[in-house]
């Protein structure tokens, strides 16, 4: 099973879960919030290079999000923003 990358995070006085997960199957990548997709992008997303990062903003409330993809040599790592601000995954 694709591994997820999951951040706990707080808008105004609600705690929502955000995951990411990559569906090589379908060559697909979905972001889910709070168990609802809010987005999905597509594997030519993900088929760049290792210094040009992809981004795919969506919202929580009135609170900017921004999932940005980060390939490697081994795969591609997952960052969350919030308004510019990079916040660290769940453990």
């Amino acid at each position: 099973m694709p591994k997820k990358t999951s951040w706990t995070v707080t808008v105004g006085d609600k705690t929502h879960k955000v995951e990411v997960q990559r569906k090589p199957w379908l060559a697909i990548g979905e972001v889910k919030v709070d168990g609802e997709r809010v987005t999905m992008f597509s594997a030519k997303a993900m088929s760049i290079t290792i210094f040009h990062y992809r981004q795919h903003p969506f919202t929580i409330g009135d609170t900017m999000f921004m999932v940005v993809i980060k390939p490697n040599f081994f795969g591609y790592k997952f960052d969350l923003t919030r308004d510019g601000e990079l916040l660290p995954p769940d453990a």
